[in-house]
């Protein structure tokens, strides 16, 4: 009889589905940006190429809970909109996500006025606690089941047509993960400078300032808002005396520096958090327009202000390492099969 439990145990093993891995969070990431193109904007556009509408696991405004009737009640725009996004030959070539007012033929129902802001830290939506929606700035997120290829964000600003609009780029960019050969490996995040003046060189220069930490838990969305940072959270450190959380300043500017690449160890947590500030660049630039090397003296206490202009926005991304998870439909086939298993070790008991 123990032969044929045996089997059965073979068969039911057989089975079941193999064990799905939890996808990783390639662009996991929350952002503050501030409408400096000096024209009321009237929606945003966030465009994820290599990355399908059924991807989209989370966005904020369109399927979040904060308590309120709908979802689309913390931010101006309301709740927006997925597409496909499409490329040449109207082939589909990943997703769109779309902020937008609504026309009526003479007016914009909603607008995000052009201006500065200088309070950094996820505030610029509904219970940001900062006078919002009557500051030049608002609030975005999106998470997806792997990494985009290319992610880029734009306000909509009109064309010179009533009703039609145009994308005008931010400095923001998007934070690209790069997972880890090995378990033990550090995950590399990922920024690019953005041109969002193909003009003047010199607009193209940004001070970022990177706060990083790893965390004992998988972090979700929610947890990159503002007053939940992990980085705010002095609570953090007594979860895992292993949380250090780092600080540091880098200049972003397209022909100087084109990207910025962090190499963060997870000392065996299973998430990091990075959050990018970044601040209009003051110093000197050579001819070309360029940062002159000889001024990008790392920002610092009192003379903060003589290095760090406005602050134009910021990016909260998290990282989720894979691992191995039974898909729920798994667990039940398995307890299924302990479950006939037992019936048949029982009557074989019961036979000797």
């Amino acid at each position: 009889m123990s032969k044929l439990v045996l089997a059965l145990a073979s068969a039911v093993l057989a089975t079941l589905p193999p064990l799905s891995v939890a996808a990783t969070y390639g662009s996991l990431a929350n952002f503050d940006v501030v409408n400096d193109t000096g024209l009321t904007a009237h929606g945003f556009e966030i465009e994820l190429e290599g990355v399908s509408r059924s991807q989209i696991v989370d966005v904020f405004g369109l399927n979040r809970n904060f308590g309120t009737p709908s979802p689309g009640d913390v931010e101006r725009y309301g709740i927006p909109v997925v597409s496909d996004l499409l490329g040449a030959g109207a082939q589909v070539i990943g997703s769109k996500i779309s902020y937008l007012a609504s026309f009526n033929g003479s007016a914009w129902s909603a607008g995000t006025p052009s201006g500065t802001f200088s309070t950094p830290g996820e505030s610029c939506w509904t219970f940001g606690n900062v006078g919002y929606p009557n500051v030049p700035c608002d609030h975005f997120g999106v998470s997806t089941v792997g990494t985009p290829t290319r992610t880029t964000y734009g306000w909509l600003v009109e064309s010179g047509t009533p009703g039609q609009l145009v994308n005008a780029a931010t400095a923001i960019p998007s934070v690209s993960f790069t997972p880890p050969p090995a378990p033990a490996a550090p995950v590399v995040a990922v920024i690019q400078a953005q041109r969002v003046d193909p003009v003047v060189p010199q607009n193209n220069a940004f001070w970022v300032k990177i706060v990083q930490t790893t965390l004992p838990d998988n972090v979700d969305l929610n947890e990159l808002m503002g007053g939940h940072h992990p980085f705010e959270n002095a609570g953090v450190a007594a979860l895992n005396d292993k949380t250090e959380t780092e600080i540091e300043w880098q200049v972003l500017q397209p022909g100087f520096v084109d990207e910025v690449s962090k190499s963060i160890d997870m000392k065996g947590d299973p998430s990091v958090a990075i959050r990018f500030e970044f601040f209009k660049y003051k110093g000197s630039f050579d001819d070309e327009g360029l940062v002159d090397p000889k001024t990008t003296e790392t920002p610092h206490g009192n003379t903060l202000n003589q290095f760090v202009g406005d602050y134009v926005g910021e990016q909260i991304a998290g990282y989720n390492a894979m691992q191995a998870v039974p898909e729920p439909a798994s667990y039940a086939m398995l307890v299924g099969g302990l479950a006939v298993l037992g019936f048949w070790r029982r009557r074989a008991r019961r036979s000797r």
